[in-house]
């Protein structure tokens, strides 16, 4: 029914009604599509919130039921945004910005492009391997994850039950006390250099210790430092370990260079150029090699449960020289601050945490001073002064483990034992700090075999791999904010005179 209104001159005159066209179109344009690309931020924002929140509380556990109420409340979700749309701006705005928003989200996330397929791995192994968001990325990338998830749970798989011996046949400390006495290996200096037998026997001793030496370039570098040798070569300290200096220039025999020698303390630190065949890129590795594990031990941060401590504090408050990173701890969001470790963890002779589960390992260190790899869930031996869980065990009894899982280029963190029982610390730079991108785990095997390793476990890597020797890091954190490492719960520390 037409409006009426009265005129000056008194008639009446029919009046259309008001256009609800007009009334909804009183945003401009431009600031339509706005609303309408905010209301798909909106969406997505809330899509990713609800996925958090599942993982979070674990309500992934519930599958598809889950699943199907999530797609509900997005759905509902979107009908309110676009009712609000409607009574504001053009129903095809908001289509149109939908639409764009699926033409990226679509390929990004599920399109074979190499680039992009790699960073979406990339993604997934870092949920994995850190143990965050793994819910969250099996729901936002579920056909890549599935195929992922399957390697993964395959490498664990294969791990499950493959321990190590129950005995050993010599004490971890024996053959550096007197490595002359394992003739195997002083027979092969010999073949090497046979003018090793003219020497007097302090640097007969000293050559045997360490063997990986080049002799040539450390008598070259002994000739221009002299003062190296004013207290003989039992108390010989060499430290070019800061990352603000330059090295030694003296070479292993197998061309690395030598950053320390700790003669007192029988510490040999090695700079590493690593090369990850996988991606054709290279990155800083540092390998540091106590020859001697009764000094070696996992101390507790002082401050647990409230929070944790740097390694290199660990390290100072128990009289360690060099140490590294310890167990893994509880970081959902990438905020903890090391006071709730992951798994169980003995630190020297005190327990703490809870058992880990299906798939990941326990580097005991016994009394005898070796290490034993153990399935998680099961009882932790009594003799068992420290020990630490993790994923996965890289090296058991003597034979490189297959994990090809953990492809991904990533800061890393690997302890383990050489057949002579030397410990073996081996952390390697990446994410471009220093121009390391970083390497896959099975390039850490490799170094580490090549060291004639016996027994070997990864740690937690990212930004909480960290090394530090004599009062300073000597690896660069992934994270140029916190040069000194992340809060950690523990560390292992090699304790000096």
């Amino acid at each position: 029914m037409a409006a009426y209104s009265q005129s000056a001159g008194g008639r009446f005159a029919a009046q259309a009604p008001r256009s609800s066209k007009k009334y909804r179109q009183k945003l401009h344009p431009a600031a339509q599509w706005i609303l309408a690309f905010l209301m798909m931020i909106v969406l997505f924002a809330t899509y990713f919130v609800l996925c958090l929140l599942l993982t979070k509380y674990n309500l992934f556990a519930m599958s598809v039921t889950v699943r199907l109420a999530l797609l509900l409340g997005l759905v509902v979700i979107l009908l309110l945004l676009t009712l609000i749309m409607s009574l504001y701006g053009d129903w095809k705005r908001i289509l149109c910005a939908l639409l764009i928003c699926l033409a990226v989200y679509i390929p990004l996330n599920y399109s074979r492009l190499p680039k992009l397929e790699q960073h979406r791995k990339w993604l997934i192994q870092t949920a994995y391997s850190t143990m965050r968001h793994q819910g969250l990325m099996h729901f936002y990338l579920p056909w890549i994850c599935d195929d992922e998830i399957a390697l993964y749970t395959g490498v664990l798989e294969e791990q499950i039950g493959n321990n190590t011996q129950d005995t050993f046949v010599n004490d971890g400390d024996d053959w550096m006390a007197n490595p002359e006495q394992d003739s195997e290996n002083w027979e092969e200096l010999l073949r090497e250099d046979p003018g090793l037998t003219e020497l007097p026997a302090d640097q007969q001793h000293f050559y045997a210790v360490f063997y990986e030496l080049d002799r040539s370039s450390f008598e070259a570098y002994a000739a221009e430092h002299p003062e190296v040798l004013a207290n003989g070569f039992e108390h010989i300290l060499i430290n070019k370990t800061s990352i603000q200096t330059a090295g030694t220039g003296i070479l292993t025999k197998s061309g690395d260079e030598v950053l320390a020698i700790d003669a007192d303390n029988g510490i040999l630190i090695l700079e590493l150029r690593i090369h990850d065949t996988r991606t054709d890129t290279y990155s800083r590795g540092v390998l540091a090699i106590g020859k001697d594990p009764s000094r070696l031990h996992l101390y507790p941060a002082t401050t647990l449960p409230a929070y944790g401590q740097r390694a290199g504090v660990i390290a100072k408050n128990n009289g360690g020289v060099l140490a590294m990173t310890g167990s893994g701890f509880i970081d959902e969001g990438g905020v903890g601050n090391g006071g709730e470790i992951a798994g169980f963890a003995r630190c020297d002779g005190k327990d703490y945490g809870t058992h880990m589960k299906w798939g990941s390992k326990r580097l005991e260190l016994h009394k005898n001073n070796w290490f034993y790899l153990k399935d998680a869930p099961t009882e932790t031996s009594s003799d068992t002064t420290d020990c630490m869980e993790f994923q996965p065990a890289m090296v058991i009894n003597g034979q490189a483990q297959d994990i090809g899982y953990w492809y991904d280029v990533n800061p890393r963190a690997c302890i383990g034992q050489s057949s002579k029982g030397e410990i073996l610390m081996l952390v390697v730079e990446g994410r471009g700090v220093g121009g390391s991108p970083g390497v896959s785990l099975k390039e850490c095997v490799k170094v580490l075999m090549d060291h004639n390793c016996q027994t070997a476990m990864n740690c937690d890597g990212g930004t909480t791999a960290i090394l530090w020797y004599r009062g300073e890091p000597i690896i660069r954190c992934s994270n140029t904010r916190t040069p000194e490492g992340r809060y950690l719960p523990n560390a292992w520390v090699y304790v000096g005179k």
